[in-house]
């Protein structure tokens, strides 16, 4: 009886005219949706729903009139004038001007308009506008960064000529948001550019011809393709971060290659003892049930980021998991369709050097697994300690986040901006705490009932002194500034603390945590926000989705392994396995970016003192599935080999010595295409690229060639207990 994948290869052999043309529909509309996904991905902070920094947030947005809350700031520096000179500070008012008439722009502050001492250095050379903007949602900021950063670029053109090394440079929260989404959108088209063609070059070498080589390739550009198409149609539903569209980038190449490299070996294969239409239909139905399973396990992984707190990374599952359906139905359709249409002309355009593709190119892995099923223990002892050892560094792994400027690409613009902002603002300017107190007796705050506890509620505040400086209500000059201070009712006001100088990112933190248990005597209640508290926030909200998300990847791969094996051990071992592969690929990530080990080789400029909490979350969502694929194209061809002659060794080495060299030229391929975003600007590409890298490249060497056969050596026929029918037969 003809399996359902035979029956959908065979009908797909039948009319492969009509899947290419409606493939190359779908890649058509797909590539429309790669060039306007960074149009509607997000960046920047990441909403965390219900959070205590998000109410805060929400509520300044809706009931203040404070248009600096989240301003664009523009930094100007002229190392020939101070702001006292007529000239600069004409120039400075002539800027203000032009950017209030700008649609996006609701109000602005310079130091020449309001003597603002906090919006100069003291020198003078430098100062900074403050630009409030109208738009209140990201992609309304989006827009006025750019309208602004356009109309300064005459005016920046104007200061140059009255001081030549001047600098103007627009910073700030939406600007940073701006500039990191234009990096990421960058990051993963530089990536793909960097790594295509040594895949193309890997997959030549491993075929032997050029025609087969190509197969892949375009089956991995046609995946990501559609991907895109799908990764657009989700930001339009729901917020999805940009990272979404380096993970469609990574995923889409990575997984649309591996799998056509399977499809493609199996159909040669075949194609020497059958016609075309039959092998194309055999391939897909023994390779094409390999590669279900194996989708299906990075799908698992991927959707675990539904687990995650934060809803733009959520979107980063859902849109990866559709990447890997899509390169799933590309190699059951769209490559046999191909193969269908080619026939014997796979063999076309030889090279000479495709040694990869002679028959004794097995011989290599049929020695290794050979000496490695005769001493098991040896083997799987020195194997897993080489392992631990590349993940031994998470020991002394730190989470948390940076306030350092470097953390976005150098010579971005918003960076810029930070940097020339030094002299003018502390470095820990970003880090107010915002405290807002409500009133619950219907009086307004300021109320005279009100002053005498508010009063005191400031000044144990104050009394802090890790505290620098409180604005308030109760601190505004006059009652335009006030009202800054008050929502549009009376009834709640915004105290904004500044840290005093000096003080850690992790004193500052710990500072946000204990204002939440000081609250004033009386009829108010109060919540806190700001960075500070977003950190804190951020940190909880992830440490409790861990659990979740780790269990609910490796409980359903559990279920999902004993489905296709029926085995209780197989599934045990192939987490564990996984595991051990994504150790190493986390800690090479601190090793890398947080002790700065061979930090030059990826462009690192400085250390990290912590890792974010989202990176090794994405790496055991990423690397769990991926790292499985490998996992299940050598288990199904060591279960079809026992099979056969019910003898465990004797499969383990057969099996080994077939899949290997697929293995392994899949694992180059994924490294070099992770490789490649290692080498983009914005760190947490770079800690995801290296992560994934060092894991897929362990995965795909040291656990498939000796973690695995010396386990298997080990379990011998409690492999595959308790069995299908047929294999609790040939076990007796």
């Amino acid at each position: 009886m003809k399996s359902p994948f035979e029956s959908l290869g065979r009908h797909v052999a039948s009319h492969p005219r009509l899947v290419v043309t409606i493939w190359a529909i779908a890649i058509a509309i797909g590539a429309w949706g790669a060039i306007a996904f960074p149009h509607v991905a997000i960046g920047g902070a990441a909403s965390l729903e219900g959070s205590s920094s998000q109410r805060v947030d929400d509520t300044l947005q809706t009931d203040f009139r404070n248009p600096f809350l989240d301003p664009l700031v523009v930094a100007v520096d002229s190392r020939r004038y101070t702001i006292g000179d007529a000239a600069f500070a004409a120039w400075t008012r002539h800027m203000a001007r032009t950017l209030r008439r700008l649609p996006d722009v609701r109000q602005v502050a310079s130091y020449p308009g309001t003597g603002d001492p906090s919006l100069r250095s003291p020198d003078g050379h430098r100062t900074l506008l403050l630009v409030g903007l109208k738009a209140r949602d990201e992609a309304g900021q989006h827009r006025a960064v750019k309208h602004v950063r356009a109309a300064l670029a005459p005016l920046g053109v104007e200061l140059r000529q009255l001081d030549g090394a001047s600098r103007v440079a627009v910073t700030g929260g939406p600007a940073i948001d701006y500039d990191i989404n234009v990096s990421s959108a960058q990051g993963g088209d530089h990536a793909e550019k960097r790594a295509l063609p040594l895949t193309l070059l890997i997959l030549v070498l491993a075929f032997g011809t050029v025609v087969a080589a190509l197969l892949p390739f375009l089956m991995g550009l046609a995946a990501t393709m559609v991907a895109f198409g799908a990764a657009y149609l989700l930001a339009r539903l729901m917020p999805v971060s940009n990272l979404l569209g380096n993970v469609v980038t990574m995923v889409g190449l990575a997984v649309g290659i591996d799998y056509s490299l399977l499809m493609v070996k199996d159909f040669r294969e075949r194609l020497a003892g059958a016609d075309v239409a039959t092998s194309v239909a055999q391939t897909v139905g023994e390779a094409g049930m390999t590669i279900c399973w194996s989708g299906s396990t990075v799908a698992i992984g991927l959707l675990g980021l539904l687990f995650s707190p934060i809803l733009e990374t959520r979107g980063v599952g859902i849109g990866g998991a559709m990447v890997v359906v899509a390169a799933v139905l590309a190699a059951l359709t769209l490559l046999p369709a191909c193969l269908a249409l080619l026939g014997r002309r796979v063999e076309r355009w030889p090279v000479g050097f495709g040694a990869f593709n002679r028959a004794d190119r097995a011989s290599f892995w049929r020695r290794l697994a050979t000496w490695t099923v005769r001493r098991p223990v040896i083997s799987l002892a020195a194997s897993t300690a080489f392992v631990l050892l590349l993940a031994f560094p998470i020991v002394g792994a730190h989470s948390g986040f940076s306030n350092d400027p470097w953390f976005l690409p150098k010579g971005v613009e918003s960076r810029v901006g930070m940097e020339m902002l030094t002299g003018i603002r502390r470095d820990d300017s970003g880090l107010d705490i915002r405290i807002l107190v409500r009133t619950t007796d219907g009086l307004p705050l300021l109320a005279p009932a009100h002053l005498k506890a508010l009063a005191a509620f400031s000044a144990r505040l104050t009394s802090d002194r890790r505290v620098a400086t409180l604005a308030s209500p109760l601190t505004a000059a006059n009652a335009p500034a006030r009202s800054m201070y008050l929502s549009r009712g009376g009834h709640t006001g915004l105290f904004d603390l500044s840290p005093a100088a000096g003080l850690s990112l992790v004193e500052v933190q710990a500072l946000a945590r204990g204002i939440g248990h000081v609250e004033p005597a009386g009829p108010f209640t109060i919540t806190v926000g700001g960075t500070p508290v977003y950190y804190n926030d951020f940190s909880d909200y992830m440490w409790r989705s861990f659990p979740k998300v780790f269990g609910f990847v490796i409980a359903a791969t559990l279920i999902l392994l004993f489905s296709a094996f029926r085995s209780y051990l197989l599934p045990i071992k192939a987490v564990v396995a996984n595991l051990l592969a994504i150790g190493a690929g986390y800690g090479a990530v601190v090793a890398v970016f947080q002790y700065g080990w061979c930090g030059w080789l990826i462009g690192l400029e400085h250390p990290f003192g912590s890792i974010a909490l989202e990176v090794p979350m994405m790496i055991f969502c990423l690397s769990f599935g991926l790292s499985m694929d490998y996992e299940l194209f050598l288990l199904f061809r060591i279960r079809r080999e026992y099979l056969a002659h019910g003898d465990n060794e004797r499969a383990t080495v057969d099996g080994l010595a077939s899949v290997a060299p697929v293995i392994t030229g899949a694992g180059l391929i994924m490294a070099v295409v992770f490789g490649a975003f290692a080498g983009a600007a914005l760190p947490a590409l770079k800690m995801i690229g290296v992560g994934l890298c060092v894991a897929v490249l362990v995965d795909a060497t040291v656990i498939r060639g000796f973690v695995v056969p010396a386990f298997m050596s080990i379990a011998g026929r409690w492999n595959w207990y308790p069995g299908h029918p047929r294999e609790r037969r040939l076990q007796r």
